[in-house]
């Protein structure tokens, strides 16, 4: 009987210790745009950077309008692209277990009725955002991501 509640105890406690801890990250978001065309073969779902110096010339390379953001010390300005251009942004979260971090997307419920875009190019869901990552980066991930999508550190 001793060995059965051992057995069980240890089961209940290597549970635990396998739990995934997931947090979530306060973000900003500085510029949406539901319907960006990009190449068709371009398979990046993300493109962010954590140096001040590269964030203005980052947001020009994509067109976008806006403002200087000026990072401060330990931030990061992320454009995260999503091919389902329903979807959005709903929060961007840490995984502590697995020392990762993602963006969430949800369905929005919005249907669109697009003309094709042209030869060699896609929509996409493009959001830059600004946050301040829990630990130290090495890449950014969407949850349920493509295989083969590629994170890109400026």
């Amino acid at each position: 009987m001793k060995a059965l509640w051992f057995s069980i105890l240890a089961t209940l406690v290597a549970g635990l210790a396998h739990a995934v801890e997931l947090k979530p990250i306060e973000h900003k978001v500085i510029h949406d745009q539901r319907t960006f065309l990009r190449d068709a073969t371009d398979r990046r779902l993300n493109v962010w950077t954590n140096d001040p110096a590269k964030a203005a010339p980052l947001l020009k390379e994509f067109e976008f309008a806006v403002p200087d953001p000026k990072l401060q010390k330990g931030q990061v300005l992320a454009i995260f692209f999503n091919d389902t251009i329903t979807e959005d942004l709903t929060a961007i979260t840490h995984n502590k277990t697995a020392n990762h971090t993602f963006a969430d997307y949800a369905d929005s419920g919005i249907r669109f009725k697009l003309k094709a875009p042209p030869e060699g190019k896609k929509y996409s869901h493009a959001t830059a955002v600004i946050f301040t990552p829990a630990d130290a980066l090495s890449n950014l991930g969407l949850r349920g991501m493509a295989t083969g999508g590629l994170s890109e550190k400026r």
